[in-house]
């Protein structure tokens, strides 16, 4: 039996649904089918929302036959089959797209964030149709754009609202635990929006001995630009009006430079001036702050700071408001009591300084108990080279959902 879910596992890494690469597009197009064929095997009603050519959001029922739905508990669940870019490839130590099995530890891009839960979401629902164990309807949410910002999410999941009302508690299983066996539970996560900036000059670059100070050099405008925006030793954040709805707490809003390119970074030099700079770069957002207002702060910052003769381009990618519920609700407590049981250890609460734009949205349009939680742990490199999954904690992870979609 673990040899057949391993290769379903392997076959489903194989699949190189990186969202943000557009020309693998195909690729997410593929995970959908592969989703659609495994989860409709269990005897799910598989619905496919889309828009715009956008990732797939995949909706799928099973409704116990012989009660009406309204007369059980509904349990939704959601995770994202959508994958991270597997660079710097050079890094990885085996093929990204290879389930590689080594040390007691699963590799591949996607097998802790978030194909791994996924795999143990199917199998624990499988397992329990299989053992007439299964009490619940169960309503899955697999999205496709959550690495993107969810762009579209929104709007797909308006399109299946009436059929989602029926659900009394959501399962978000994209999270980890605080170290091995040791469960988790998360109330709360910080907000995202991200940026790319564009800084021309001029048409070309241009020799740095001719035209030295007497044009103005991107990088440096760039530079200069970030440096404004975020103190290095206090790590605040300087645009103005930034920090008006922030409370004090331990979790606090981050600025980060995700990637800066310009001019030649070949070997040995070159002596120009380059034509443009670009650099993306990401806000997290604590609970209270808007996305809205934060992205129409930083543009105004952006157009204040830079010389008035100089073009840029903003481009802002999908944003997403901060996430906090009340985590004393009796699910949350049944919750927390299985994973204690199943791995030995008492289960902990925290908030996480990382964003899922799902959460957001299904508290605020449905108004029910979100319950995040999942099985990776903190050194398992999730969107980095040698991405992986403690062998051990994915076999437990699917014990412990067995018995939680049985509450």
């Amino acid at each position: 039996m673990n040899n057949k879910i391993l290769k379903l596992f392997s076959d489903f890494i194989n699949i190189e649904s990186v969202s943000t690469d557009s020309s693998r597009h195909s690729e997410i197009l593929k995970a959908v089918e592969f989703l659609k064929k495994e989860i409709k095997s269990l005897g799910f009603k598989v619905d496919i929302y889309q828009k715009d050519n956008c990732p797939p959001l995949i909706v799928a029922k099973y409704y116990l036959s012989d009660v009406r739905p309204q007369d059980r508990k509904t349990i939704g669940i959601y995770a994202h089959y959508d994958v991270q870019p597997e660079d710097p490839v050079g890094e990885w130590d085996s093929p990204p797209f290879e389930l590689t099995l080594k040390n007691g530890k699963l590799y591949g891009r996607g097998v802790a964030d978030d194909k791994g839960h996924i795999i143990q979401i199917l199998i624990a629902i499988n397992q329990l149709i299989d053992t007439k164990k299964l009490q619940n309807n169960i309503i899955l949410i697999l999205e496709g754009e959550e690495e993107v910002g969810s762009k579209n999410f929104e709007s797909l999941v308006s399109q299946v609202k009436q059929e989602l009302e029926r659900i009394d508690v959501f399962y978000i299983l994209d999270m980890g635990m605080k170290s091995k066996n040791v469960p988790q539970i998360f109330y709360g996560l910080r907000g995202i929006i991200a940026f790319e900036l564009k800084i021309k000059t001029s048409e070309t670059d241009l020799h740095s001995g001719v035209y030295g100070n007497r044009v103005f050099n991107p990088a440096q405008l760039l530079s200069e630009l970030m440096s404004k925006m975020k103190d290095s030793q206090t790590v605040k954040i300087k645009v103005p009006g930034f920090y008006d709805r922030v409370k004090k707490n331990q979790l606090q809003p981050s600025l980060d430079i995700n990637g800066m390119v310009s001019g030649y970074t070949g070997e040995g030099t070159k002596t120009i001036i380059p034509a443009e700079a670009t650099v993306k770069f990401s806000i997290r957002l604590v609970p209270d702050q808007d996305h809205k207002k934060i992205e129409r702060l930083v543009q105004k910052f952006i157009k204040n700071s830079l010389p008035k003769k100089v073009d840029f381009q903003l481009k802002i990618f999908t944003g997403s408001n901060p996430f906090y519920i009340d985590f004393k609700n009796p699910y949350a407590k049944k919750t927390a009591d299985i994973l204690s049981e199943v791995f030995k250890n008492k289960t902990h609460f925290n908030r996480s300084g990382g964003s899922i734009a799902a959460a957001e949205i299904l508290q605020r349009i449905f108004k029910k108990p979100i319950i995040l939680t999942g099985f990776t742990l903190p050194d398992e490199n999730i969107h980095a080279p040698n991405e992986n999954i403690d062998e051990e904690m994915f076999w437990k992870g699917i014990m412990a959902l067995e018995k939680i979609f049985s509450l």
